[in-house]
């Protein structure tokens, strides 16, 4: 049987090779593989895990022979592929791939396309779209499967499932330091730090320190939510610990909630610090202290079809997820089933169904984000010393079109000397300095935040205590972007994830020092577009983007109408429907209904808010069994069904329906009354309004 020399990844034909000697086994670790190469009678001379199910390994002797020795012991094996222009770049397949039918294919050309290639059908991902795996019976490994499925005049597309082996983007360094210099303008301007680096955020804070139902995830490795900058009052929404199911290395997540950090993991508490750290007096602030979170650990190494699953469950969670990790310097181009994800869940995805805002690191290696024409050579390093690479450059999720995708500025307001870069970067944020290379000493203070304690070796900045002052990266940067559109869309729920991405571009800062202290082979200048290969569209602002948002909520202040119609309701009868007509004009930013019915059991009643649209929200379903009267204010806040009504227009006539579904008790419908804060498109100046308890606006 003939080599397989290609495959298909983001639309883009890849030229490979497999490599003589290494191979990948399905086994959980590293001693299941040595004991499945032992009965198959196979010499390992390397075995290391590569991710959860997926174990790569070395050969001694025929690679050919001993794929074959392990098959015939039901083992399932594949060949480690290389890049054929850069042989260190190499691709770990799993045994699914995904393939796209074009619209029109009939459902049974469908099924019978599985069933004549025996293939097990693992997701349905809509539009057309499908995980498929080969079986023992298909014949062919899931590149060539999936090459041959390509070629059919209905598939758009056939691409591998890939396993993604991620890097941390954060390499320690020993900057002078002043604490969270990255969160305002200082005053005081020292050697190190400029006037200007930091993002405003105390300015944005007169506006907004956020709001509770604004929710910001980041996804990394453990999180130390004992930290007693993640406590207080509905701070943690979610702890979502993800692991890949045993034996299923291509799908499948099972979900629990032990996000705390193991061994190892260092990352994710500074990360989460510097997003959403309580403003609580304890320690230190994150730029966004009173949005809540959603913490997500996740192995680093997993499959394209695991990335779908782990950030679609995010966006039924959050607005926000700050991503501080990703691939180095690679031909590493993101699976069109994964690219198309992507784009639907930032277009359409998130709680509000407004898009999930992606913030996404652009990487430590100062090379391009993307360049799929590169001939240059890039010097790095990893754990394993300085490595070159000179192909083409497609840094996977970093290069995807919707993201926000963030490199480093220093507190001399210079370009971070090891920050990525290129025509991908939307803004930059605030982090350290220095050089992975050793070339230079680069000056820069780091980045205070939370840090782990007693979780481990290797699992802390600073032992023997839980802060830290020596994070950055543009780990750091991300979610420092993460917080600020969190601010954001505290001042203005209403807005688009493309909205907020824009908004983030138009108020970025463009007053930096077009300096770097290591070389960079494309000039950082701003275009006549306003626009940086260096910085993006500039250093993120939080004041003037908060100040922004803010302007378009303001045009109309508050829609507050009431209705008591005293409507007996009837015993197991027909529902009673109160209407209320609403002249204003403008979308809803926030939204609050109080209901007072007096009934001697409500867990007899359904009660139901019909939009002037046709949008029903099921307030209340028999629940609260034997209590006396629904007197109830419901919020967006706090009654998450009522976000389907953010964006809307207010002007119409809503109803509110009440029926008693069991006999025995009655009860009247005495009042009830819309309270909704508008978002229009002309902007006003003027301070943000705050919602108190009796479902008033005051000015702050």
């Amino acid at each position: 049987m003939s080599e397989t020399n290609y495959f298909w990844q983001g639309g883009r034909r890849i030229e490979v090779k497999p490599d003589e000697n290494a191979i990948t086994i399905h086994a959980e670790s590293e001693a299941d593989a040595q004991r499945a190469a032992e009965r198959a009678g196979v010499d390992l001379e390397v075995a290391r895990p590569v991710a959860p199910g997926l174990v790569s390994v070395r050969l001694l002797g025929d690679r050919d022979r001993a794929m074959t020795q392990l098959r015939d012991n039901h083992q399932v094996v594949h060949h480690v592929y290389r890049d054929a222009q850069d042989f260190d770049n190499e691709y770990l397949i799993t045994e699914s791939f995904f393939i796209k039918f074009k619209p029109g294919t009939p459902d049974s050309d469908i099924q019978a396309y599985l069933q004549t290639e025996h293939l097990v059908m693992e997701q349905n991902l809509g539009n057309n779209t499908f995980l498929v795996r080969v079986t023992d019976t298909t014949g062919r490994n899931p590149i060539r499967t999936a090459n041959a499925a390509a070629s059919r005049p209905d598939v758009e597309y056939a691409e591998p499932n890939l396993v993604r082996r991620l890097t941390r983007f954060f390499i320690p360094s020993d900057p002078l330091f002043s604490r969270q210099w990255h969160l305002h303008a200082p005053v005081d301007v020292a050697p190190d730090l400029a006037a200007g680096a930091g993002i405003f955020a105390a300015d944005a804070w007169d506006i907004t320190r956020g709001r509770r139902d604004i929710v910001v995830a980041v996804a990394d490795d453990g999180f130390d939510l004992t930290h007693p900058d993640f406590q207080g009052e509905g701070k943690v929404v979610a702890r979502l610990n993800a692991t890949i199911r045993r034996g299923n290395v291509s799908a499948g997540i099972d979900w629990d909630e032990n996000v705390q950090p193991r061994p190892g993991d260092y990352h994710g508490t500074p990360c989460l610090g510097v997003a959403v750290a309580e403003g609580n007096g304890t320690g230190v602030v994150g730029v966004a202290p009173n949005c809540s979170l959603v913490a997500v650990r996740f192995p680093l190494s997993m499959s394209d079809a695991h990335f779908v699953l782990m950030f679609q469950k995010i966006s039924t969670l959050a607005d926000v997820v700050s991503c501080s990790w990703g691939v180095g310097p690679a031909n590493a181009p993101m699976s069109s089933t994964f690219r198309d994800a992507l784009t639907i869940l930032t277009e359409r995805g998130g709680r509000r169904g407004k898009g999930l805002i992606i913030c996404v690191a652009a990487g430590n290696n100062n090379c391009p984000v993307q360049d799929l024409n590169n001939t240059r050579t890039y010097q790095f390093r990893t754990r394993f010393g300085i490595q070159r690479y000179s192909g083409p450059i497609d840094r996977w999720i970093a290069a995807h079109p919707k993201v926000i995708t963030v490199s480093a500025s220093t507190s001399r307001m210079t370009r971070s000397a090891y920050s990525s870069w290129g025509k991908n970067i939307s803004v930059c944020a605030p982090s350290d300095n220095w050089d992975d290379l050793g070339l230079t000493n680069p000056t820069g203070l780091g980045i205070t935040t939370t840090d782990n304690e007693n979780a481990g070796s290797n699992s802390d900045f600073t032992p023997g205590s839980r802060f830290t002052d020596h994070f950055g990266g543009t780990s750091s940067a991300t979610p420092t972007v993460a917080g600020v559109c969190g601010l954001i869309l505290s001042a203005n729920p209403s807005l688009t994830a493309e909205q907020v991405k824009e908004l983030l571009e138009q108020t970025a800062d463009k007053n930096l020092n077009i300096s770097s202290d290591t070389m960079v082979n494309e000039p950082g200048d701003f275009d006549a577009d306003g626009f940086s290969l260096w910085f993006g569209h500039g250093k993120v602002n939080a004041f003037r983007a908060v100040e922004k948002a803010a302007q378009g909520t303001m045009a109309q202040e508050t829609a507050d109408v009431e209705e008591r119609p005293g409507l007996s309701i009837p015993d197991r009868g027909r529902p009673v429907t109160s209407s209320i007509t609403i002249n204003d004009t403008g979308t809803i930013s926030d939204f609050r209904i109080k209901v007072d019915i007096t009934h001697t059991y409500i867990g007899d009643l359904r009660v139901d808010l019909l939009a002037p649209d046709g949008t029903a929200v099921s307030l209340h379903s028999n629940t609260g069994g034997s209590t006396h009267n629904l007197i109830k204010i419901y919020s967006v806040q706090e009654f998450p069904a009522l976000r389907s009504l953010l964006g809307k227009p207010i002007q119409g006539t809503w109803q509110l329906r009440v029926v008693d579904t069991f006999w025995f008790d009655v009860g009247t419908l005495n009042s009830w009354r819309i309270v909704a804060r508008l978002a229009a498109p002309a902007p006003l100046g003027g301070p943000p309004q705050e919602w108190q308890e009796n479902g008033q606006y005051a000015t702050s």
